[in-house]
């Protein structure tokens, strides 16, 4: 599919996006990762969802972080990138099958809380037990499946380092992470993949949220501090022993 096709496909599930109520305002952001380059397209700050076309989209550096003047010729003038892109860069220089990042504020997903904080950032909240899950490939019984909850630094850049080094270190069990009292942000091979990733992650947490289905298996422990990462210590841990040792569990609540 060629760039202007992506762009334009992003564009439209923006606008059922905002038709959800997912990317209230100008909210969230969206963004592809065509193979083979060394960056990314990402849609730009303060846009109406709704109201997205092809030059909406500015192509970031996936090395610098900044929008490639090369490639940006035919982008609406003035246009910005997103403090958030930070968080689609996070993802796209840490795994190399993603290909596309969507990032939304849902309600469910401000709802749920996991008691972050500066010096604790990363929180795992366990998934509700049900069909949804075998979108994500998960077909044993009684899984248990965690989902990253990070904190919502005021900083942009502080939740995309959380991000980035908790993806670099563990590999997710779901495509998906949520930002406390902020939104959430879903990935896939392509866009077709990750808006049905989005789909299902936006089920569970209806899900959770009503019937306040909340897990709280063991107890709290300490955090790794930002930027403090050591990935080669923690690599060949499987998942139950990277939960038992590197993150705490907390009990979720409503905001």
């Amino acid at each position: 599919m060629s760039v202007k096709k992506q762009l334009e496909r992003l564009a439209a599930l923006g606008a059922s996006y905002h038709k959800n109520g997912w990317m209230p305002g100008t909210a969230g952001n969206l963004s592809v990762r065509i193979p083979g380059e060394s960056g990314f397209w990402v849609s730009g700050s303060g846009l109406d969802k709704n109201l997205l076309n092809k030059r909406n989209f500015l192509y970031i550096d996936l090395e610098t972080g900044k929008p490639d003047p090369s490639r940006n010729s035919k982008t609406e003038k003035g246009l910005k990138p997103s403090a958030e892109s930070s968080i689609h860069r996070a993802v796209y220089r840490s795994l190399e099958t993603a290909g596309c990042g969507l990032h939304v504020h849902s309600l469910e997903s401000n709802l749920i809380g996991a008691g972050t904080s500066s010096a604790e950032p990363i929180a795992l909240l366990e998934l509700p037990n049900i069909e949804i899950l075998k979108a994500y490939g998960i077909w044993e019984e009684n899984p248990k499946v965690y989902v990253p909850i990070i904190y919502n630094f005021s900083n942009v850049q502080d939740i995309s380092d959380c991000l980035e080094r908790y993806l670099k270190v563990y590999k997710p069990a779901v495509p998906f992470c949520i930002i406390e009292k902020h939104g959430i942000t879903v990935w896939g091979k392509d866009s077709v993949q990750a808006n049905r990733n989005l789909e299902a992650a936006d089920f569970i947490l209806k899900y959770m949220v009503s019937w306040k289905s909340f897990s709280y298996p063991g107890e709290k422990k300490n955090v790794l501090p930002v930027g403090n990462a050591d990935p080669s210590a923690a690599a060949e841990l499987d998942r139950e022993e990277v939960f038992s040792t590197e993150f705490p569990v907390y009990p979720a609540s409503f905001s």
